[in-house]
C-alpha cells in the first residue's frame, strides 16, 4: 500500500511516502505533534483522509 503524508510547514507542502497504514498514521500524528497544518493522509485513488479519519479506515486495534 503506498499512502503519502502531507503537512504545510511555512506556508509550503512537506510530504512522505509511507509503505502501510500503520507508519503512515504514525507519520501523520508526528507531523501534527511538529506543528504542521493540514496533515493529511492520501491513498493511492487520490482520496485524502485526516489522521482521525484513516485511523478509523485503515488501522486495525491490536487489542
Amino acid at each position: 500500500m503506498k499512502l503519502i503524508v502531507t503537512g504545510m510547514e511555512n506556508g509550503r507542502a512537506v510530504s512522505f511516502k509511507q509503505d502501510s497504514a500503520d507508519a503512515a498514521l504514525e507519520k501523520a500524528q508526528k507531523l501534527q505533534g511538529e506543528g504542521l497544518d493540514g496533515v493529511h493522509i492520501t491513498d493511492i485513488t487520490g482520496r485524502s483522509y485526516g489522521p482521525r479519519e484513516f485511523a478509523a479506515c485503515f488501522v486495525r486495534s491490536t487489542s
